[in-house]
């Protein structure tokens, strides 16, 4: 099942949700500066929500109609047989189900009334715009498909994915009860390390450059109190992570064991019944229906099927039947739908008290928590919904699903959670590393016994690392804005480069003994001298050899290969060896020669414009990037959306600097289409502010989309 699809738009899918009541008159109006992104102006909280909607409709309606689809379990009127197998994944972990009997009683009227308002600018733009409806059965749009967006997102982000794959796949351990019974930056600095007294946020969440899951840019102010500007995915009704006048906050990923595999232990007395601590309960059955489309276009719709596929329910959950026994999946995505709450909230929120109260919604499933405000406070949390899990089991692997003792109701309360708050050394981060290393090593969180089945993520990137060494460099100093804007545009590896989220590290391949290996002695020699300094800057020309070998080698280790490294002494150097021979001859046949700079091979291409750019996988300066024309890379992910701020001890309006890969718009041929791209490959940022004046005198175009 390639739900891989899921992370091209679950996020997205939160963008289209409507009533069917009658369209209130929104009182919005939206002032596009000078890069195209949209301050909107409005009365209410949701007159924002309306322009927000409405704005990323005008900049990437494709988008929103592919999370539509995705939303409403259609995917496979645009997918075929591979959306199908999608949109069965969506029924089968209950999520509409979940909606229709929470949706009135779970969520706040003020929640409820984004929502609406979102919805009804989808539907309005979509009157106005009727060649864009992709499927007329698809109107009105309705809450739910807003919803059911959300909690597929909070799904994704804890590996759902995987773990449906391998039940689906029949590659999950089972038990035999005949016996005893998966990047981004952020970093906080406060008074106590800055030399101006300031409050210093970076907020740098590294996602996919293009699609449903890359960043939107807007600033969003009522009359309610609301005004925010940051980023959020295309048509969601608020802003998931940026700075009001108060605070400000960036979300970083953070990996522990979200998800539980179950496998049922079957009445042999009744058929699909299953026994939990030997009482017979009976499997809810019920029909995942699903469209398939046949025709050779997407969305033509000629040769569309409808088939019904059986899904099954137990008390623990989603429950799958496959030829090793039938197993249950449980995960707290799809038991809250509040993550659309909890965000408005923090958007709302004035100082740390209202903020902390908006964490422990526990909606927004992962993600760590970095925090800044104007008072001097700087925070960091490993934050999320952490199953409270009982003693005795193996949770890393299958456990048994006959029992109440394994299934777990409760989550670890916020303030148990790793955290760290106003440290004395000034600053906090988190990038992607163990939730136990946020802020200076003798200050780091200290794993608590209630943490032990939560099983958190040990490993440090090569971020964690090389901050920590940047971090020694400065010792005995405070820093300036420059120091900070250093930190966070750093391309260098650490001393000793690790492989992410692996037991192992790649630095044995920097140091080979070319006297061994004659027929790539001279690649050897390039690697040896790119290890000196360990850059990634653009003029480099040691660099592509080395990322020649890193995404054809590191990216190609599997659980497998890794296995060989432990069991096989020797493998791992034969295989990092055999990935030196790959890159040199690929370095030969693309460019003829060994020594080329990094600006040839990496590119950041758009439309006609195609420039030369700094970074690496799992830098600071964050790089990912695909297959590109003659054996070139072309940036598909990592830096995406960049907002420095500068909370000022004067109380005035926090100092905002942004910049977005592309540009406000996903329109090919429109204005700002590609506009911010010179200043991403440079390294610089655009002026942004929260203020409603210096957004009408830097207007490009104001209007209002009622009329």
């Amino acid at each position: 099942m390639k739900l891989k699809v899921i992370a091209l738009t679950l996020l997205v899918a939160c963008t289209m949700v409507a009533h069917t009541q009658v369209n209130p008159n929104y009182q919005v109006e939206i002032v596009r500066d000078s890069f195209g992104v949209p301050h909107i102006f409005g009365k209410t909280d949701a007159d924002c929500s309306y322009g927000l909607v409405y704005s990323a409709l005008e900049d990437d309606y494709k988008t929103v109609m592919w999370g539509l689809l995705l939303s409403r379990g259609k995917l496979g009127l645009m997918m075929g047989i591979e959306g199908a197998k999608i949109d069965y994944a969506v029924q089968l972990l209950g999520v509409p189900d979940f909606i229709e009997k929470n949706y009135e009683k779970d969520l706040s009227p003020e929640t409820k009334k984004l929502l609406e308002a979102g919805a009804a600018a989808g539907n309005d733009w979509l009157k106005k715009h009727p060649e864009k409806i992709p499927f007329k059965s698809l109107m009105p749009i309705r809450p739910t498909d807003f919803i059911s967006g959300y909690m597929l997102s909070m799904a994704l982000m804890t590996g759902v994915d995987g773990v449906i794959k391998s039940v689906v796949g029949e590659t999950m351990a089972t038990i035999d009860y005949n016996k005893d019974a998966r990047g981004s930056n952020a970093l906080a600095m406060n008074s106590n390390i800055t030399a101006d007294g300031n409050v210093y946020l970076d907020c740098n969440a590294h996602q996919p450059l293009e699609g449903p899951m890359s960043w939107y840019e807007a600033h969003l102010h009522s009359d309610e109190g609301l005004n925010i500007l940051g980023a959020t995915f295309h048509g969601a009704v608020s802003i998931f992570h940026g700075t009001n006048e108060n605070l400000g906050w960036a979300h970083t990923t953070n990996y522990f064991d979200a998800i539980d595999v179950y496998q049922l232990e079957m009445d042999p007395k009744k058929k699909n019944h299953y026994l939990v601590d030997g009482k017979s309960y009976k499997l809810e059955t019920s029909s995942a229906k699903l469209s398939v489309n046949l025709s050779k276009k997407p969305l033509e719709k000629k040769f569309i099927l409808t088939i019904g596929k059986k899904k099954w329910w137990s008390i623990y959950g989603a429950t799958y039947k496959n030829k090793k026994g039938v197993f249950a999946i449980r995960l707290a995505s799809n038991m809250t739908l509040k993550s659309v709450e909890e965000w408005y909230k923090m958007n709302k929120a004035k100082n740390f008290t209202e903020f902390r109260q908006a964490l422990d919604i526990q909606g927004i499933i992962n993600q760590y928590v970095t925090y800044a405000d104007r008072f001097d406070t700087i925070y960091c949390v490993s934050n999320g919904a952490m199953p409270v899990r009982a003693d005795g089991y193996d949770w890393k692997s299958t456990v048994p699903g006959n029992t109440e003792k394994t299934r777990w109701t409760k989550f670890l309360p916020h303030d148990s959670l790793p955290h760290v708050i106003n440290p004395k050394c000034g600053y906090v981060f988190e990038v992607n590393n163990t939730s136990y290393t946020m802020t200076a090593k003798d200050e780091n969180p200290k794993p608590l016994a209630c943490q032990k089945n939560v099983s958190f993520a040990i490993n440090e990137t090569n971020r964690s690392m090389r901050f920590y060494e940047m971090m020694e460099a400065k010792k005995g100093r405070k820093l300036t804005w420059q120091d900070f804007l250093d930190i966070k545009y750093d391309a260098h590896y650490p001393r000793n480069v690790v492989a992410p989220f692996k037991s192992f590290d790649l630095e044995e391949v920097f140091h080979l003994d070319e006297s061994k290996y004659p027929d790539i002695s001279d690649a050897i020699q390039v690697m040896k001298a790119w290890a000196v300094e360990r850059s990634g800057h653009i003029s480099d020309t040691n660099a592509t050899l080395v990322y020649k070998w890193i995404y054809g080698t590191y990216f190609s280790i599997n659980d497998n290969i890794e296995r060989k490294f432990i069991d096989s002494p020797g493998y791992k150097i034969q295989y990092f060896v055999e990935g030196v021979k790959r890159a040199k001859a690929e370095m030969l046949t693309d460019f003829g020669r060994l020594n080329v700079p990094l600006g040839e091979f990496q590119r950041h291409q758009r439309g006609d414009v195609d420039l030369p750019t700094t970074g690496a996988p799992d830098m600071w300066n964050a790089k990912y990037g695909d297959p590109y024309q003659k054996g070139k890379r072309r940036i598909t992910a990592g830096e995406s959306y960049i907002l420095l701020s500068k909370f000022k001890k004067d109380g005035s309006l926090p100092e905002l600097r942004s910049v977005i890969c592309y540009g406000s718009s996903n329109t090919p041929g429109a204005k700002h289409y590609t506009d911010q791209m010179q200043l991403y490959v440079n390294q610089q940022t655009k002026e942004e502010s929260l203020s409603k004046e210096w957004a009408y005198k830097h207007a490009e175009r104001i209007y209002k989309p009622n009329e």
